[in-house]
C-alpha cells in the first residue's frame, strides 16, 4: 500500500492574487500603509504568513483613505472579486471563488497622541449570519458567479433566474445595504497604540519587496503580542488578548 503525503503549498505575499495590485495601486496614489497584525507578526517572526492566518492584514490613516476611496475602489473593481466598502472599521476586498485571497486594510484615527481603530469580532447571532450571507449571494449574483454556488431546488432555481434578470447594479447595492446592516448587530471592540509607530515607518525586505511596518516593529509586537511574542501561541482570541485593546 503506498500513501501519498499531499504538502499543502505554503502561502506567499508574492503568490497573493490580490496583494501585488493592492499595494501597487496604493503606492501610485501616494498614501502610506503597513503590514499589520497577523501578516506583521509572521513576516518579522517567522519571515513568511503564518499558516494559521487566512488573511493579510494591512493598516493605514483612515483621512488618508477618505481621500483616495473612489480612485481606490474604481482601480480595484473587477470581475471575480468583491470590495466590502460598506464596513464602518476597514476596507475588505477579496476574490469571489472562495475565501483564500483577501485584504484587510484597517483604518486608524489619530487622538491625542494614539493611533486608535475599531475592530469586530464574530457574533451577533443568526441576524449578523443571514446578512453577510445575503450579502455574499448579492455580491456572487452581481458578478454572475452563482452557477456553481447553489443547490438544487426550486426556490434556488428561482434565485438563480431572478440573479440573471435584475441589473447587476441592483445586486450591488443589496450586497452593500445588507452587509452595512450586519454591523448594528456584531460587537467590537477599540484598540490603540501611540502614534508614532505608524508616523515614521520603517522598510523591509520581504520576498524580493520591500514593504513598509510599523517603527520599532519588534515593540510594537511586543506591545500587542505580549513580551513572548517571539513564541507561537495555540490560542489567540484578537478582541481578548491583544495588548492594544483599551475597550471592550
Amino acid at each position: 500500500m503506498i500513501t501519498e503525503v499531499v504538502q499543502k503549498k505554503e502561502r506567499s505575499l508574492r503568490g497573493h492574487r490580490l496583494f501585488g495590485e493592492v499595494a501597487g495601486t496604493l503606492i501610485e496614489l501616494g498614501v502610506p500603509f503597513w503590514l499589520d497584525q497577523g501578516t506583521l507578526l509572521g513576516v518579522i517572526r517567522e519571515g513568511k504568513l503564518l499558516a494559521t492566518d487566512h488573511d493579510i492584514d494591512l493598516g493605514m490613516w483612515e483621512e488618508d483613505y477618505r481621500e483616495i476611496a473612489p480612485a481606490l475602489e474604481a482601480r480595484l473593481k473587477g470581475p471575480g472579486r468583491w470590495l466590502e466598502t460598506y464596513k464602518p472599521h476597514q476596507l475588505s476586498i477579496r476574490v469571489l471563488d472562495g475565501e483564500a485571497d483577501i485584504i484587510n486594510i484597517a483604518f486608524y484615527r489619530r487622538r491625542d497622541g494614539m493611533a486608535v481603530k475599531k475592530i469586530y469580532y464574530p457574533g451577533g447571532g443568526r441576524a449578523a449570519g443571514m446578512l453577510i450571507k445575503a450579502a455574499v449571494f448579492c455580491a456572487r449574483a452581481a458578478d454572475g458567479s452563482l452557477e456553481h454556488k447553489l443547490p438544487a431546488g426550486g426556490f434556488y432555481r428561482f434565485m438563480k433566474e431572478a440573479a440573471r434578470i435584475l441589473p447587476a447594479s441592483l445586486w450591488r447595492f443589496f450586497s452593500f445595504r445588507a452587509g452595512g446592516m450586519q454591523y448594528r448587530f456584531k460587537p467590537y471592540v477599540i484598540m490603540a497604540v501611540p502614534e508614532h509607530f505608524f508616523l515614521q515607518l520603517e522598510k523591509i525586505n520581504f520576498e524580493d519587496m520591500k514593504l513598509k511596518v510599523p517603527a520599532d516593529p519588534k515593540a510594537y509586537l511586543a506591545l500587542k503580542y505580549g513580551p513572548d511574542w517571539r513564541r507561537p501561541r495555540n490560542e489567540w482570541v484578537f478582541w481578548k488578548d491583544d495588548g492594544a485593546v483599551i475597550r471592550p
